[in-house]
């Protein structure tokens, strides 16, 4: 690994504060059009059954009860999903105050759930690699926002490579130029990384202090 897992290669820095605005859209469109989606179908649904039930398509409710089922599931599950939505985008904003995106590693192995097409691996895993051979700690992480279920949960284009911002051993946000997905991560094996955060230079730990991630997050 690496001893300074912030600057791996330089093409070319990112406008952060742009891509920190861009982050926060995202999250908040996303959250708005999902929640809209779902309470269209669970509380639409069965309005437009009956109208069409009255216009002698009785037929419809067979249809309309599974897309109505779908919908309440799913405005729901959009609803509980709103803290952990919140505290990941708060996480990847300070973040993104104490770091820019002036690293890029060019290689990325999926690790866990690299074949998945549809809902989600139990822990997405991976390694960042340079050409040299320098290699990241094994990192769990999290795409912002999260896609929905029926999608493949990476991001497209990651194996091209990534953008990143953070300090390795205590977490960084991702940034796919390809297809500008973030993502959030952190070692995944959080004990073994905390030999490199206790020999990391005093300015590095309060730089992290900073960022909040000198705890778990994912």
């Amino acid at each position: 690994m690496p001893n300074n897992t912030q600057r791996v290669r330089e093409p070319g820095t990112l406008d952060t504060d742009a891509l920190r605005r861009k982050l926060t859209r995202q999250v908040w469109w996303t959250g708005i059009r999902n929640g809209g989606i779902y309470a269209i179908m669970a509380f639409g649904g069965p309005a437009l059954g009956a109208a069409l039930t009255r216009a002698g398509l009785s037929w419809v409710f067979i249809v309309m009860g599974p897309i109505t089922l779908v919908g309440i599931v799913g405005f729901f599950a959009t609803l509980g999903s709103i803290p952990v939505a919140i505290t990941v985008t708060r996480s990847c904003r300070k973040a993104l105050a104490q770091y820019s995106f002036d690293a890029f590693w060019p290689q990325i192995t999926k690790v866990d759930g690299a074949q998945a097409t549809k809902g989600r691996p139990k822990n997405m895993t991976l390694a960042l690699r340079t050409g040299e051979c320098q290699e990241s700690p094994l990192m769990r992480m999290i795409p912002v926002p999260r896609r929905v279920p029926w999608r493949n949960p990476w991001p497209k284009g990651i194996e091209r490579g990534v953008y990143v911002a953070g300090d390795l051993p205590f977490g960084a946000v991702g940034y796919v130029p390809g297809s500008a997905a973030f993502f959030i991560m952190q070692p995944e094996d959080w004990e073994t990384a905390a030999q490199d955060r206790k020999l990391a230079a005093p300015d590095r730990v309060t730089r992290a202090q900073d960022a909040g991630l000198t705890r778990r997050i994912i």
